[in-house]
């Protein structure tokens, strides 16, 4: 099963008992860090979601929230990211796939 994450468009939407990473570029290279991490220390982006699954195993958290400077910095590789979107309806988050997902191929 691949890992499922949470694309906000803004941090002030994170929800309670959630991660937040950002990922964003600096001189040709990808960095990632946990916002709500002391520390704050950057690193690669599949470093940093592995110290995220790892915390929220850690601290019983509900989900990794991924804030992305551009979208185009995403790799599959990492996982299914999925737009979160607050909405009213219905009391609960929208959800939306970023990218659609791949087709299953046939054997």
């Amino acid at each position: 099963m691949r890992d499922r994450y949470y694309r906000l468009e803004d941090a002030e939407d994170l929800p309670l008992q959630a991660v937040l990473v950002r990922i964003r570029q600096d001189n040709g290279a990808l960095l990632a860090s946990i916002l709500t991490d002391a520390e704050e220390v950057e690193s690669a982006p599949d470093l940093v979601l592995f110290r995220a699954a790892l915390l929220r195993l850690q601290q019983d958290l509900s989900a990794i929230f991924i804030l992305l400077d551009d979208p185009a910095h995403w790799q599959a590789d990492w996982g299914d990211l999925v737009d979160y979107r607050v909405t009213q309806k219905n009391g609960k988050p929208a959800l939306r796939f970023a990218q659609p997902p791949a087709s299953p191929q046939c054997i």
